[in-house]
């Protein structure tokens, strides 16, 4: 889609989805349904949905899952960029609490800057992202992103796979370098 630039604003705040934005979930639930389970099946509803599958639900239970997630080099590279020049990150997750403590190790460990990461219950970002009050928010999840819009906010879809008939509906982006944020 190419450079989306943002306007300059007093406000600095940006919201990044953790899971599918900073993130590779989609890459470590590949490998552990092919390498771990040799099954193949789509599982788009295990990143989109609040999933009662008894696999997803195995998967999602184990902190080795969590721990061994890489992030998108861009991601990093951005979030990076952003926090040096004093915008303020937040991240969001969806993540159950059991993982809470990884979740922050995870982001320590990778040298992930950000400001504060909010967790909350699936379908109820609005209700953080409202409170942060953002200039954008970079989303993966196609029903958040109609919630978080019909609320006024500026979002991004970030394309993968799982979202892919919503690319052309949505404002999306192939990567975080397609975004310039400029002070």
């Amino acid at each position: 889609m190419g450079s989306n630039p943002i306007t300059p604003t007093m406000n600095k705040n940006i919201v990044l989805n953790l899971d599918g934005v900073i993130a590779d979930i989609d890459t470590s639930v590949s490998e552990y349904l092919h390498y771990d389970c040799g099954i193949s099946l789509d599982y788009s509803k295990w990143i989109t949905t609040n999933t009662k599958d008894k696999e997803a639900l195995h998967l999602f239970s184990k902190k080795i899952f969590w721990k061994n997630l890489k992030p998108f080099e861009d991601s990093w590279y951005k979030c990076n960029e952003w926090f040096s020049k004093n915008i303020d990150i937040h991240i969001i997750s969806t993540r159950k609490e059991e993982i809470k403590q990884i979740t922050d190790s995870w982001l320590d460990e990778w040298g992930i800057g950000y400001n504060k990461i909010h967790y909350c219950n699936f379908g109820k970002k609005l209700d953080v992202i409202s409170s942060i009050n953002p200039v954008f928010v970079i989303e993966n999840n196609p029903s958040e992103i109609k919630k978080i819009e019909k609320a006024g906010f500026k979002c991004y879809l970030r394309k993968s796979w799982y979202n892919k008939t919503h690319w052309k509906t949505m404002d999306s982006v192939d990567s975080l370098y397609d975004i310039r944020f400029e002070q």
